[in-house]
C-alpha cells in the first residue's frame, strides 16, 4: 500500500514538472514572437496590407499656402509685341508686360507661369532704366523682383507703362497660357515708397503655336 502511494506521488511530481516545462517553453516562444512583430513595425506607424509603413502624420492634408490680404490696386497686362495670338512653331515671339499703379512705385514682383517644356525663354529685358531687375528661375515658374535705383529720387508712377519684355522660342505645337497668378506664397505685387504692398489685377495671356 505504501509502495502504491509512493509511486502515485512520484507520477504526480513528474507530470507537474512536464507541465512546468511546457509552460516555460510557451512563454519563451511567445516572448520571441512578440519581439519579432515589434521589430518589424515602425514606431508610431501602421503596416498596410502590402507591408508599406504608413505614418499617421503622412495621411494629413498639407495646408494650402495663404497670401497676406493686401488690397488690390493697379494692373499688370501681358500682350504679344506684334499683337499676335498665334505663332508658327520655330518662330520666336516677345511678350510685353505693362503696368498701371495707383500710387508711387518703389519696387515690384512678377510671377510668370507657363509650360516650360513648350518654350525656351531666350531673354528677359528691363524696359525701365530707373529700376533694377532680378530674375529667378523656379521649377514651375519665373520669379522676378525689381527695385528702384537709389540714385533716382523722382517719384515714379505707372500708367500703362512697359516694364518688361520676354522673348520665347516655341518648341511644341498647341495652345498655351501665360499667367501672373500667385504660386504658393509668391505673388505678383507692387510696392510704394512707404513699403505698402498691393496686388495688381491681371489676366491670363493665351497663344497658339501652329
Amino acid at each position: 500500500m505504501e509502495n502504491n502511494s509512493t509511486s502515485h506521488a512520484r507520477y504526480t511530481h513528474i507530470m507537474l514538472l512536464i507541465l512546468a516545462c511546457v509552460l516555460l517553453f510557451a512563454s519563451v516562444a511567445g516572448y520571441f514572437l512578440f519581439q519579432q512583430i515589434q521589430s518589424s513595425t515602425p514606431q508610431g506607424g501602421n503596416i498596410t496590407p502590402q507591408g508599406t509603413p504608413q505614418s499617421p502624420i503622412s495621411n494629413l492634408l498639407s495646408p494650402t499656402p495663404t497670401l497676406i490680404p493686401y488690397p488690390t490696386n493697379g494692373s499688370f497686362t501681358l500682350t504679344e509685341e506684334g499683337g499676335r495670338t498665334s505663332v508658327p512653331l520655330g518662330t520666336s515671339f516677345t511678350i510685353n508686360l505693362t503696368a498701371t499703379s495707383t500710387d508711387t512705385v518703389a519696387g515690384y514682383d512678377v510671377i510668370l507661369s507657363y509650360d516650360e517644356t513648350a518654350f525656351h525663354r531666350q531673354s528677359v529685358q528691363n524696359k525701365l532704366d530707373s529700376f533694377r531687375i532680378f530674375p529667378y528661375d523656379r521649377s514651375t515658374h519665373l520669379s522676378l523682383s525689381a527695385t528702384k535705383n537709389l540714385q533716382v529720387s523722382t517719384p515714379i508712377r505707372f500708367t500703362n507703362t512697359p516694364i518688361l519684355s520676354l522673348t520665347f522660342m516655341p518648341e511644341k505645337k498647341g495652345t498655351y497660357t501665360f499667367s501672373l497668378k500667385a504660386v504658393g506664397n509668391e505673388s505678383s505685387k507692387l510696392v510704394n515708397e512707404s513699403a505698402q504692398v498691393t496686388y495688381p489685377q491681371s489676366a491670363d495671356f493665351r497663344i497658339e503655336i501652329n
